[in-house]
């Protein structure tokens, strides 16, 4: 902007190449000597690194420390600590070791997907290779733009994939669309529940069967008593609180209207769940509530992909854990020896490093 005296930039390389972030590098450089004032909001660390003369560091909505310059660059493990701060606390207490998981579920290699001209902002995937057992939760890091949501979306099929290959149990499959990905025994709780995942105006037991018509109905009709009785033994089971089948959901608290979303998927009693943000918007006691579920589902044999921005959730719920950045997978390691620290380093550092054991 002319003659601007602050600048206040958000996020404004996340859309840029190398050479385009280098050139805005640049371009700041030459601001600050002139006397502009430039407020740089990022969550990379590398560039926030080399361009700011002071940072200050937010987390969870509060401030989280300062750091200044001091001659050189802010080192980046002072970045990290700061953005880690705290220790999990109690609600995300791991709990204790489960069995040893099953065999490979669901492999990916080399996958990779196309700028979508209607989702110009979306995170292209670079050959993401990736093995998920029966019986394990996966758990998924990564910063925003690092491409997860992406990584559930191109399984699920709700993106097109430009190569790579999907095995289930060992068998290649191309789910083309959302439905095929349904029929071969995925499923997804997207992250977005309001947009994505509820009708929120409709009945629970509406949004219970969606995802499953087929196996309460006959001949076109639907069996409502085989309808019902499933959706009280889930309620039952997950301790769905509500008033009636017939409640809109919309009148559910956000932990409810997840454990009916949970349940939609268990009616079909799926070979791969992904849940994507599962606690998102979620209060905390139902947080606790939702991760026992999940424990549960991989007790039962069902392999889990959990993506989460909340590495006290990942580490908490997870038994092992990948960690993403820009399109690519950037580490792995055991869900035991993980620290905040760790997958904070890869999910916040360019060059692709190997876990430390």
């Amino acid at each position: 902007s002319l003659k601007s005296r602050l600048i206040i930039m958000d996020e404004p390389t996340s859309a840029l190449t190398e050479t385009e972030v280098h050139r805005l590098m640049s371009i700041m450089g030459r601001l600050r000597k002139d006397g502009v004032a430039i407020m740089f909001v990022t969550h990379r660390l590398e560039e926030a690194s080399a361009i700011c003369d002071r940072m200050t560091v937010l987390r969870d909505g509060r401030l989280a420390g300062h750091l200044d310059r001091e001659g050189g660059p802010i080192k980046l493990p002072k970045i990290i600590e700061k953005m880690v701060g705290r220790a999990a606390s109690e609600l995300y207490a791991r709990p204790t070791q489960r069995d040893v998981a099953g065999d490979v579920r669901l492999s990916v290699r080399g996958l990779r997907t196309v700028r979508d001209p209607q989702a110009p902002h979306a995170i292209v995937l670079e050959g993401v290779d990736l093995d998920l057992k029966a019986g394990e939760i996966l758990g998924v890091a990564g910063l925003v733009g690092s491409g997860r949501t992406e990584l559930a979306r191109a399984i699920f099929g709700a993106d097109r994939i430009a190569a790579g290959t999907i095995r289930l149990e060992g068998r290649p499959i191309a789910p083309a669309s959302p439905a095929d990905a349904i029929e071969l025994g995925i499923g997804l709780v997207p992250e977005d529940r309001k947009h994505q995942a509820i009708f929120a105006a409709l009945a629970i037991l509406t949004n219970f069967s969606i995802a499953a018509l087929d196996r309460y109905s006959n001949v076109g009709f639907m069996a409502e008593r085989r309808e019902r009785e499933a959706l009280a033994n889930y309620r039952k089971t997950l301790s769905i609180r509500m008033a009636s089948p017939e409640q809109a959901i919309e009148g559910l608290s956000g932990g409810n209207q997840q454990k009916v979303i949970l349940a939609r998927w268990l009616a079909r009693d799926p070979k791969v769940l992904i849940v994507d943000e599962p606690t998102r918007g979620v209060d905390v006691g139902a947080k606790a509530e939702v991760h026992q579920i999940l424990v549960e589902l991989a007790a039962r044999g069902i392999a889990i992909m959990m993506i989460s921005s909340e590495l006290p959730e990942v580490l908490a719920v997870s038994d092992r854990i990948v960690t993403m950045r820009r399109g690519r997978i950037t580490g792995e390691m055991p869900g035991i020896e993980a620290t905040e620290e760790k997958l904070m380093e890869l999910m916040a550092l360019d060059q692709k490093q190997e876990a430390t054991q």
